[in-house]
């Protein structure tokens, strides 16, 4: 009777240290090896359906001890399971840790352990998707950008409620990958969010970059619906579409890359406005945000595409013509600008090089962003090259050289220990990036020499198997898209405000 008294002593001890109080009530966290996670927190809601697309509201109280839970979040969800967040903190005594916020550009899993044994806290932010979050009329009930105001309201309640789990709320660093990492550059470029972080991470995404940005965005949602016939029945009929209508709606618009993404908004006294120009005009401008930050990509970004362009026999249509590899995002006047630009293509990509490997070399608008903040800013350049078991796959018959798209995330987000090269890798890169959060300077306290790059030289971290300083190697290519975009995508899209 007495070790059974014990037992249950001992489980409420442990159960009441794993109990947060935050002004919203009582959360229970999960204790796992070196930390506790307090999953599924609320940190905004949505009010009825005029509320569906716009900024959420407060976050919502409960009376009793709330357990922790997993997200939900997807595309055709409600906005309830995606306006949650999860918290992890190192379980070692303490405290006053630096926070990193990882905004989701995906489903996950996103697995912090490693990154928490480090000694900081890891906040990761789930956030309405697909139309939900980015569908844009540029109307006052569907103004557009309700992802990257989620996250907002994310970093807003990180400053308000990170003290209650031992945070320091003047320490945060606000992060994310591909169109997660599209949606930190916007904060950066937004009033909206000034003061809530002091350093930001940018991994191979921008907001710079077609896919995540719509120029034409109200035109899309229009397209969403033939029926109504002015905009007031326009706005009710989207309204009340059902979301997964909405998904279904949009994957069968003709546009290029994502049917829903970033916008400019139009002035509004009943919205908070997160975005008042395009992202290269603001970054043109020098408006954005000036703090330290970690920018780059993988070395071989375009690897996850090897199997889709296997099936459209690429090779065999770029030894007729280069003009259909040319993005749908530039606007040719005529074909004969097509052509011209396509030999352009040809010459600098193929010319004596048909090969897959050609074709995966394809451009980046990551080096563009990092040229813009790199002029007011300590900007901290990286090519990831390091290909292992981990990640993407290799593809039958065709070499996989270097890091496909999102293969770092594999390192960054597994808690288990990997072994040998592999967990070399892994250690160097938790490290960096734990250094960064906690000193704004990813060398700090460390034998790695990472220099923050210069305007005139472009020098970057090389994390392969070794880490090593390089100049940037697509000087060349990036110089050709950057004429390519300024005159066929930027100037011919120019957005009257």
């Amino acid at each position: 009777m007495l070790v059974c008294e014990l037992i249950v002593l001992l489980q409420v001890v442990v159960t009441g240290q794993n109990v947060i109080h935050l002004a919203q009530g009582r959360l229970r966290g999960v204790a796992k090896d070196g930390y506790v996670s307090y999953t599924g927190i609320p940190y905004a809601s949505i009010t009825g359906t005029l509320g569906r697309f716009k900024r959420a509201g407060i976050a919502p109280l409960w009376p009793d001890i709330r357990n922790s839970r997993s997200s939900t979040c997807s595309l055709v969800s409600d906005a309830e399971p995606c306006l949650q967040l999860d918290v992890h903190v190192p379980s070692a005594g303490g405290g006053n840790w630096p926070v990193l916020v990882w905004v989701t550009g995906g489903s996950g899993p996103y697995s912090p352990g490693r990154m928490v044994h480090e000694g900081i806290i890891v906040v990761i932010v789930h956030h309405r998707l697909g139309p939900s979050g980015f569908l844009c009329l540029r109307d006052e009930n569907i103004p557009g950008n309700a992802g990257v105001k989620d996250a907002v309201l994310a970093l807003r309640w990180v400053r308000d409620n990170i003290v209650a789990f031992k945070g320091n709320a003047a320490k945060v660093v606000v992060a994310g990958q591909s169109f997660g990492a599209a949606m930190v550059e916007a904060i950066l470029l937004s009033n909206m969010a000034r003061g809530l972080y002091h350093g930001a991470i940018l991994q191979s995404g921008s907001a710079l970059c077609p896919w995540s940005f719509n120029y034409d965005a109200e035109k899309r949602a229009m397209a969403l619906d033939n029926v109504s016939e002015t905009k007031n029945e326009l706005v009710k009929s989207l309204l009340d579409t059902e979301t997964e209508d909405l998904v279904a709606r949009g994957n069968k618009l003709n546009v290029p890359y994502f049917p829903f993404g970033m916008c400019v908004e139009k002035a509004s006294k009943k919205e908070e406005r997160l975005m008042f120009e395009a992202p290269r005009d603001i970054l043109a401008r020098k408006k954005n945000d000036t703090v330290p930050m970690i920018i780059g990509y993988n070395n071989n970004e375009a690897y996850v595409f090897v199997s889709m362009l296997r099936e459209a026999n690429v090779l065999r249509r770029i030894s007729k013509s280069v003009t259909f590899l040319l993005p749908d995002d530039l606007k040719f006047l005529n074909e004969r600008e097509r052509k011209q630009t396509g030999r352009l293509i040809k010459d600098m990509y193929f010319k004596n090089n048909l090969t897959m490997a050609a074709v995966l070399a394809y451009h980046s608008h990551i080096h563009r962003s990092v040229r813009h903040h790199a002029a007011t800013a300590s900007v901290f350049y990286y090519q990831f090259s390091y290909s292992g078991d981990f990640g993407v796959q290799a593809e039958p018959g065709v070499p996989k050289r270097g890091a496909a798209h999102s293969d770092e995330l594999a390192y960054l987000f597994f808690d288990g220990n990997l072994e040998r090269e592999e967990g070399t890798v892994q250690r160097r890169v938790i490290k960096l990036w734990t250094n960064f959060v906690k000193h704004l300077n990813p060398s700090a306290q460390s034998d790695v020499k990472w220099e923050p790059t210069q305007p005139d030289t472009y020098r970057l971290l090389d994390i392969g198997t070794e880490l090593s300083m390089i100049d940037y190697p697509h000087s060349k290519t990036s110089y050709l898209w950057d004429e390519i975009y300024e005159k066929y995508y930027y100037t011919r899209n120019r957005i009257s405000n």
